[in-house]
């Protein structure tokens, strides 16, 4: 092979090697800007350093598809306990990413489905579980939906709402079907780190209860999870006691499903201080696949409480569990807690018989 050609294809794989630098340097760019602007930790990183160190980091790094080890360590120097990032095989762009989870089932996710549960108990209280929701949104507000009319048509005493398996998701398939149950038109928000003039904390994303109960969301999401227009039926039983059950387990929108009850004078938060997920995350896309769920505020309950990093919610009424004392290991507290399940649920009956 001639000296040219040679000189040739070493320059090709120069040139190719620069440009897979360049597409390495502007995704972490891409990626730390996202954080800078959005995160509710942002006030507290110093983004000249954490750019100039990722960037030494993968200098090594000549594509894109091996940036997730340093992203997740850049996360996790967040220290904000609620922030993800993940890279996906479709690297289109956020349409495909938005399709793919609002398309994928728990089977084909090789998720076990949902734990769906009511009941009657004795007659007069009704009892409804909700669960996480990762996936199949609009069939979990149908399915929960179905089951509250059933119970209303019992005519109940009282509602136990069991949040104790509910490890979160997205909040809005959880709140929904009870639409009826709440007495005002706003309940939760989020405070995103911003104060005004005078030090007062600045809330945004007020979740505003219609009040002719119609849900609507023009956002590309909504529509393809097929949540940019739901009806949520009318509960006539609606001014009974309402028991809301938690538990360790509970976290992050199953949190947020608690605090739309807290502050309501017949509800009772029944169980254990819950996760401490009390924030709100971002769903972003940045590129070539990758995507970020962002930290980027605390909840503020409408009881005006402010809640901090990794808080839980205390309910009203303790429910012991009897959990060895010293170092226990999550998994060992979720497993007591599905263990003694009944423990919360006799606990709220003796609350309703009382």
């Amino acid at each position: 092979m001639s000296r040219a050609i040679l000189s040739i294809l070493f320059s090709l794989l120069l040139s190719n090697s620069y440009s897979q630098s360049q597409e390495v340097s502007k995704l972490v760019d891409r990626f730390i800007d996202t954080i800078q602007v959005h995160s509710f930790m942002r006030q507290k990183i110093d983004f000249d350093s954490l750019r100039k160190d990722t960037k030494l980091a993968v200098k090594d790094i000549n594509e894109t598809d091996s940036l997730l080890n340093p992203f997740r360590k850049i996360v996790a120097e967040l220290r904000d306990s609620h922030s993800r990032v993940a890279l996906s095989e479709d690297k289109e762009d956020e349409l495909a990413l938005i399709k793919l989870f609002a398309t994928t089932t728990y089977e084909q996710a090789g998720m076990p489905p949902q734990n769906f549960q009511h009941k009657m108990i004795n007659g007069k209280y009704a009892y409804i579980n909700i669960p996480g929701v990762m996936l199949e949104h609009k069939k979990t507000i149908d399915t929960l939906q179905k089951q509250v009319q059933f119970l209303d048509s019992r005519n109940p005493k009282a509602w136990i709402i069991d949040l104790t398996e509910n490890d979160g998701g997205y909040f809005l398939p959880m709140v929904i079907p009870f639409h009826s149950l709440i007495d005002t038109n706003q309940t939760f928000s989020y405070f995103n780190g911003e104060v005004d003039k005078g030090g007062n904390e600045i809330l945004k994303d007020k979740f505003q209860i219609p009040s002719d109960g119609l849900y609507t969301d023009t956002s590309i999401m909504a529509k393809q999870l097929g949540l940019d227009s739901v009806m949520s039926l009318t509960i006539k039983n609606n001014k009974v006691p309402i028991i809301v059950l938690v538990s360790y387990i509970t976290a992050s929108s199953g949190e947020i499903t608690t605090a739309h009850f807290l502050g309501q004078n017949n509800v009772t938060v029944v169980g254990t201080k819950t996760n401490g997920l009390t924030s709100s995350n971002e769903l972003i896309y940045i590129d070539k696949g990758y995507s970020i769920n962002l930290m980027t505020g605390v909840l503020h309950d409408r009881r005006g409480k402010t809640y901090k990093i990794n808080e839980g919610i205390t309910p009203d009424i303790l429910v012991d569990l009897n959990i060895p004392k010293g170092k226990v290991y999550y998994n060992d507290i979720k497993k007591i807690t599905l263990e003694k399940k009944d423990v919360f649920l006799n606990k709220a009956i003796e609350i309703l018989e009382n």
